[in-house]
C-alpha cells in the first residue's frame, strides 16, 4: 500500500472502512460536523458510524473531538445529537472549552495510519460536496498531527 494516497469526494468512505477495519487499539476523530441522519443520502456514512459502534462494542477505544459553541447554534443542535448517540455506544466524546472553533477533519488509526483532509462526517462531505484528503499510513508524517490531536484532547472538556 502506498504511504500517501490522495482521495477525492466519494472515495473517503471506502478507505476509511478500510482503515476502520484494521484499527486494533484507538481510532481518533476530530470533525467540524458529525451528523447522524436517516435521508436517504445518508446510508453510506450511516455504515461508517456502525464500523465505529462495531469497533467500540469490541473494545477499541474510540475519542471524538467535535465543535459546539457557547451558543445554540444549528451546528453544535447536530453535533451535541450526535454526541449523545455516540456516548451510548460507548465512545468519549469532548469539544473545546471557551466555545473556541475545532476545524480539522482526521481520523487517525492506532497512531500510525489516518485521513487528514476537508470531509466532515456528514452525508453532503460524504457524498455531495467537492471535498480532498491524504489517506497516510506512514507512523512518522503523522507523528505531529497525532500530537496535536492530544493536545487538543487534553484541552478539550468531555460533552
Amino acid at each position: 500500500m502506498e504511504p500517501i494516497k490522495v482521495i477525492k469526494n466519494e472515495e473517503y468512505l471506502a478507505e476509511a472502512h478500510t482503515l476502520l477495519q484494521e484499527a486494533r487499539r484507538r481510532v481518533d476523530i476530530c470533525t467540524y460536523k458529525f451528523e447522524l441522519s436517516n435521508r436517504p443520502g445518508a446510508a453510506a456514512l450511516n455504515s461508517l458510524i456502525e464500523a465505529l459502534y462495531r469497533l467500540a462494542y469490541n473494545g477499541i477505544e474510540i475519542r471524538v473531538l467535535l465543535n459546539t459553541t457557547g451558543k445554540r447554534t444549528g451546528l453544535t443542535a447536530i453535533n451535541l445529537y450526535a454526541a449523545r448517540a455516540l456516548r451510548k455506544h460507548g465512545i468519549e466524546v469532548r469539544t473545546l472549552p471557551d466555545g473556541r472553533c475545532q476545524h480539522s477533519k482526521m481520523l487517525l488509526i492506532d497512531s500510525i495510519m489516518g485521513i487528514i483532509g476537508s470531509h466532515n462526517w456528514s452525508p453532503k462531505s460524504m457524498t455531495d460536496n467537492y471535498e480532498t484528503a491524504v489517506v497516510i499510513r506512514h507512523a512518522g508524517c503523522l507523528y505531529t498531527t497525532m500530537e496535536h490531536f492530544e493536545k487538543i484532547w487534553e484541552g478539550s472538556k468531555r460533552i
